[in-house]
């Protein structure tokens, strides 16, 4: 069965730096969308970044990078799930996507992409209005897994010399 949902998110980071003659605060700003289509996983972003420099004088100056897209197959992902966790700031729902092959959030990762904690984990916070809808993302992506883990056991079942088996 073909599946599609959509679930968007924004990523906030600040980062701020002070020098002898120079006070510099750089905030950047993800929006992205993953999107679940058929057999694969969407997942597009845009980078904006503002660094605001106080010294001599106050500059700001603002980047707005292209949209990235990556396609991650369904094939290379274990499992969604949104957990509720106190240990990262602020405490809240976060939508954790688990890879089954590291490679899987390898581009998602690299030059230009997100920052990962782990190499098998997307983990995205969820605003308290979206909790209903990365839940419902969430299962969707997991019925989509299990269907297709289901088509994997049908198909090596049909293979020649498999053994059926036994209840």
């Amino acid at each position: 069965m073909s599946r599609s949902a959509a679930l968007p998110f924004v990523l906030r980071r600040k980062q701020d730096t002070v020098g002898m003659t120079e006070i510099t605060s750089m905030t950047e700003t993800v929006h992205g969308l993953l999107r679940l289509e058929g057999d694969q996983l969407r997942i597009q972003w845009r980078r904006g970044r503002s660094t605001e420099r106080v010294g001599s004088q106050i500059r700001t100056d603002w980047e707005l990078e292209p949209v990235r897209e990556v396609v991650v197959p369904l094939a290379a992902l274990a499992a969604a799930r949104v957990r509720w966790s106190w240990r990262r700031w602020p405490p809240g729902s976060r939508l954790v996507l688990t890879a089954a092959d590291l490679q899987a959030f390898e581009r998602v990762a690299g030059d230009g992409g997100l920052r990962l904690d782990h190499p098998a984990e997307l983990e995205l916070n969820v605003p308290r209005k979206q909790i209903a809808v990365a839940r419902e993302f969430a299962a969707e992506l997991e019925l989509a897994l299990s269907e297709l883990a289901l088509l994997a056991a049908e198909h090596e079942a049909r293979l020649p010399g498999a053994s059926l088996p036994r209840g």
